[in-house]
């Protein structure tokens, strides 16, 4: 215990002591004015307003003198006089003088001294309410302890993690300086190596060119059809593959590790070993995710459009074109079966007495997707019989034959117009590499820069906007910054990501409505906050998430998250007060103090006396005595 809080409490133990029988004219004063309720040398009392003064022997005569009331601290006589209760054994309080022998036991008063003409007994409760009192009192400051030491190892691990990002920002800005640099240059590569391959395209001999047209007008036609055939396949395999993993990624991330569940944890495992490889397509399936179908079907038809014009005029472009969408389905069917397997294995194997309601949706959901698999792999197999597919492959392949033979003609020919240059600029033995591989290899080199370069703008942008964003005093907010926090309350489960979104489930059919995005921390006065200036400073322990799915005939929802003070976080209710704005009780140690963590849990508050002014529940229960 601090010896600030031993001083006081002995000296109130004193007092009360000292006062545990007054003389009538000092009953009901409290012990820190006991020094104005003397008389002076007249034998008078001063008003302690100063409005008047009095013979010293009406004080407490039951008749009220003083425009203040201080002359009847022990009597009823004076309606705006207070009473104070010694209370020994636990907090002194005060509370009205006209409370005083109403005939009705105060609970501010636990000593029963404010009923004390005897016209009614009221029992000395205060050392059981003290000992309850105290007790309560050391299990909330033991929690602010646990709860203050928890936030202060995140402002520390905050510390550690705002250098380590600010070094990251630093070390892939300075990267992006060099491959913007990389890729300027390769740019400019890649322009002079095509320039140079379309004046030697220009300066191909004429009736090659010729043939070339006429191998365009008989088999370009069947290359494009059979393109547009890949590609109808393509949106339904890209959209069953986003599907699975939206399905996937929802068990990772929601389902109840507690359950131990071996079925779910090896089907997690797995796919988390697909995610290193491939980090990527969980942000594509997302943006499938968010896609309303009538959108999805203008994108791929806006895209289909734009691979006609780029794609479907010359053989070249057209049979690219196919092979990259051949490679693709390859790779996009191997997914598909690779995560359908991971569920179907889940679907069997999963515990079924579990209550994990993250498997059960994607059980469900695995079932929904097979009739949709189901219907989409009738439509393709309905399109491939109506443009007699394996009569439409054959005649590729024939076409493809062609264009190889004119192609080998072609090169043959350039090679011998450029023998006799080249062979004048190199040494035996050595071979010029066609200008074709060294334009494609111009390109994919163009290319891979460009997507690392869009990749780290993207990471720089994004650690960027984390460190200079508000993550509250001393960053404590940084190491749980868009960790999510839950909370099953029957009919809807409700999800908080801090300083990210606000969710509302349906337990039924896993449905999902936004109760918005973090938009600000709540506010209060700054006069208070900042030590008297005006204005607004934020309230840390209070999120306003705001703009989420807008409410029929209603506003948009939303959510304010208030937290209290605890070591762990979690969700502790959700109600809705008023329509679609949700109100989150929460824990966490953002609501702890972080001072004072020298002394330990044990240690108790000064014991300082109760104010009448401020009614509790036991005071409204007296009122309506």
């Amino acid at each position: 215990m601090h010896l600030c809080s031993i001083s006081a409490v002995s000296l109130i133990a004193a007092l009360a002591s000292a006062t545990a029988a007054p003389p009538p004219s000092l009953r009901g004063v409290d012990p820190l004015l006991l020094d104005k309720y003397v008389a002076d040398a007249q034998g008078n009392f001063a008003c302690l307003d100063g409005s008047t003064v009095i013979p010293f022997a009406r004080v407490n005569d039951d008749y009220c003198d003083c425009a203040d009331g201080s002359d009847e601290p022990g009597t009823s006589a004076c309606n705006n006089g207070t009473f104070y209760c010694a209370n020994e054994g636990h907090v002194a309080a005060r509370i009205s003088s006209s409370r005083v022998n109403d005939g009705i036991c105060d609970p501010q008063c636990c000593d029963g001294s404010d009923e004390w003409d005897g016209a009614v007994t009221c029992p000395n409760l205060c050392a059981e309410i003290g000992l309850s009192h105290r007790t309560a009192e050391a299990a909330r400051q033991a929690n602010e302890v646990r709860g203050a030491k928890r936030r202060r190892a995140l402002i520390d691990e905050a510390r550690v993690q705002r250098v380590e990002k600010q070094r990251e920002l630093e070390e892939k800005r300075a990267r992006l300086a060099e491959v913007e640099e990389q890729f300027s240059t390769a740019e400019a590569l890649k322009d002079d190596l095509e320039a140079r391959q379309k004046l030697a395209n220009e300066k191909a001999d004429a009736s090659l060119e010729r043939r070339r047209q006429a191998l365009d007008e008989q088999h370009l036609a069947d290359l494009n059809a059979y393109r547009r055939h890949l590609s109808f396949s393509l949106h339904r395999l890209r959209a069953h593959s986003d599907t699975l993993v939206l399905l996937l990624r929802s068990v990772r991330n929601d389902h109840n590790a507690e359950f131990n569940d071996a079925a779910v944890a090896q089907a997690i495992s797995a796919y988390a070993e697909f995610l290193e490889e491939h980090p990527y397509i969980e942000a594509a399936a997302l943006e499938y995710a968010n896609e309303e179908p009538a959108q999805r079907s203008e994108r791929e038809r806006a895209s289909d459009t734009d691979a006609e014009a780029q794609d479907g005029a010359s053989y070249e472009a057209c049979s690219a074109a196919i092979s990259i969408y051949e490679n693709e389905r390859s790779t996009v069917v191997a997914d598909v079966d690779f995560f359908y397997g991971l569920l179907d294995a889940l679907r069997v194997g999963y515990n079924k007495n579990y209550h994990d309601l993250a498997v059960k949706a994607a059980v469900v959901g695995l079932d929904e997707f097979d009739a949709v698999r189901e219907q989409d792999l009738g439509d393709v197999q309905a399109a491939a019989d109506a443009l007699g597919l394996d009569g439409l492959v054959e005649r590729v392949e024939e076409a493809r034959a062609a264009f190889e033979a004119l192609a080998s003609e072609e090169a043959a020919q350039s090679q011998s117009e450029d023998s006799s240059t080249e062979s004048a600029g190199q040494t035996e033995g050595d071979t010029e590499q066609p200008l074709d591989e060294q334009v494609n290899e111009a390109r994919t080199r163009f290319w891979d820069l460009q997507s690392e370069k869009n990749t780290l703008r993207n990471a720089v942008s994004t650690l960027d906007e984390l460190l200079s964003k508000d993550l509250g005093p001393q960053d404590v907010y940084l190491p749980v910054n868009g960790q999510c926090y839950s909370l099953d309350a029957g009919e809807y489960t409700y999800e908080v990501c801090l300083l990210d979104r606000a969710t509302q489930i349906s337990n039924k059919d896993n449905s999902r409505q936004s109760l918005g995005s973090f938009s600000e921390f709540g506010a209060v006065a700054a006069a208070a906050a900042e030590g008297g200036s005006d204005g607004q400073a934020a309230d840390y322990a209070v999120h306003r998430y705001l703009q989420g799915t807008k409410c029929w005939n209603g506003p948009h929802r939303s959510l304010t998250a208030t937290f209290e003070c605890a070591d762990e976080i979690s969700v502790l209710a959700v109600s809705e007060p008023e329509k679609c704005e949700y109100h989150a009780k929460m824990a966490g140690p953002f609501a702890c103090p972080v001072d004072g963590l020298d002394g330990g849990a044990d240690d108790l508050p000064e014991m300082t006396p109760i104010d009448a002014g401020h009614q509790s529940a036991d005071e409204a229960v007296h009122d309506e005595l």
